[in-house]
């Protein structure tokens, strides 16, 4: 029985093999980006609790899918009462109605209390409606002593 040579893997088929493989996943991870999906908008603010900017805090932006927003949700970190919807991981926040939560922390972190290193909650969590413009934007948020 005849073989014939390209029928046998050789090293440099196994070698073109991987290398063309490697490039075409490569190529693909190289398409995708951070800025992928829907336009997202800076968000600025202050938050005061209590007469007194926050120590320090989460901020959540939900879309309101009731009032018809869609899209992904939005965040920030709240450091000593201001936030910025696009520092660290945080990416911006879609256009249009949001249901707006704000967690409040004291900012003093303990060792009793490792599950919120932000420190021991303050207030229950506040909740919010805002309209974000198709541009970047600043918004107050001044929560009371006994939020409901």
């Amino acid at each position: 029985m005849k073989m014939h040579r390209y029928f046998l893997p050789t090293r440099q088929g196994q070698l073109w093999s991987t290398v063309a493989t490697t490039l075409a996943m490569l190529a693909t991870i190289g398409c995708s980006s951070q800025d992928d999906g829907p336009k997202r908008y800076q968000i600025t603010g202050d938050v005061i609790y209590n007469g007194k900017p926050l120590p320090a805090g989460k901020i959540y932006f939900s879309p309101d899918i009731e009032a018809g927003n869609s899209g992904p949700g939005g965040f920030a970190d709240i450091v000593d009462g201001h936030f910025d919807s696009n520092v660290g991981n945080a990416k911006g926040v879609v256009p249009g109605p949001h249901d707006v939560r704000v967690e409040g922390f004291d900012g003093k972190p303990s060792e009793k209390n490792d599950f919120h290193p932000k420190g021991s909650m303050i207030f229950p969590v506040y909740s919010d409606h805002i309209d974000v413009p198709e541009e970047a934007s600043h918004h107050e948020f001044d929560i009371p002593l006994n939020p409901s």
